[in-house]
C-alpha cells in the first residue's frame, strides 16, 4: 500500500563544511543532501560507481572539475565556474569534484546505488583518498589552472 511519511535529516561535520543528508524513506534509492563548503575548501576528486547525481547551487559560486566516463583512457578533465540557479548533472564513472570560491549552499540529489559502495576517491586535501593515480590527478589539476565558461560546454 501507498502511503505517506516523514524522515529526519542527519547534519555530518565534514572537513570542507558540512551537510545534512536525508533519505526518502522505505526501498526509495534517492537520497539527498544539502552541502555547505566554505569558501576555499573542495571536495574529493571522485566517482561513483552505480549512483547519478544531480546538484543545484542555490548560493555562492563554484569551481567544477569534471571528465566522463573514459577519464582512465584519455586523461582528459575540463573545468568552469558554477553560478546559482545552475545545476550540474553527474552520470555514474564520472569524476568529478567541486571548490568553493565563495561559501557555498548546494542542493544534492542522488539516484541509484545501494549504500554499500562509497564514492571511489582519487584525491581528497583531507587525506580520505583510496586511491592515488598521480598522471589522473595531474591532469584535474590542469583543468583547473585552465578554467572555460559554463556556457562554452
Amino acid at each position: 500500500m501507498k502511503s505517506v511519511w516523514v524522515t529526519k535529516s542527519t547534519e555530518i561535520t565534514k572537513p570542507w563544511g558540512n551537510e545534512q543528508a536525508w533519505s526518502t524513506g522505505g526501498n526509495s534509492r534517492i537520497k539527498g543532501k544539502i552541502l555547505y563548503i566554505n569558501k576555499g575548501q573542495r571536495t574529493s576528486l571522485k566517482y561513483n560507481r552505480n549512483k547519478d547525481e544531480t546538484l543545484f547551487l542555490l548560493t555562492g559560486r563554484l569551481l567544477l572539475t569534471f571528465s566522463n566516463e573514459k577519464f582512465k583512457e584519455h586523461k582528459d578533465f575540463t573545468s568552469c565556474y558554477v553560478e546559482p540557479g545552475e545545476s550540474i548533472n553527474i552520470q555514474s564513472d564520472c569524476p568529478y569534484r567541486v571548490k568553493a570560491m565563495t561559501d557555498s549552499v548546494i542542493v544534492e540529489i542522488g539516484f541509484g546505488g545501494n549504500g554499500s559502495k562509497k564514492a571511489f576517491r582519487f584525491h581528497d586535501d583531507y587525506g580520505r583518498h583510496s586511491s592515488i593515480e598521480n598522471e589522473i590527478i595531474s591532469c584535474a589539476q590542469h583543468a583547473e589552472s585552465s578554467i572555460t565558461n559554463i556556457k562554452d560546454i
